[in-house]
């Protein structure tokens, strides 16, 4: 409930930042969940992906405007 109210919510799981989400100001209440890098280029993946894509190996192909997480197959 108390998420709701702010404009910034950071998740912390095994010790470390995973996610922010931030809010606009609007009235319709619009939110956006970013992964974080620390800094030293660990990406923790939502536990959606997870779930999706088990904790195996994955591949990082990487274009010019984007990185992709893709399963190892």
């Amino acid at each position: 409930m108390v998420s709701g109210q702010v404009r910034r919510t950071v998740r912390i799981r095994d010790g470390r930042i995973s996610t922010k989400t931030l809010r606009g100001g609007g009235p319709d209440g619009d939110a956006e969940e970013f992964a974080v890098l620390d800094r030293v280029g660990r990406l923790q993946l939502p536990d959606d992906h997870l779930r999706r894509y088990g904790r195996h190996r994955v591949r990082l192909p990487a274009d010019d405007d984007h990185i992709g997480v893709r399963p190892d197959a």
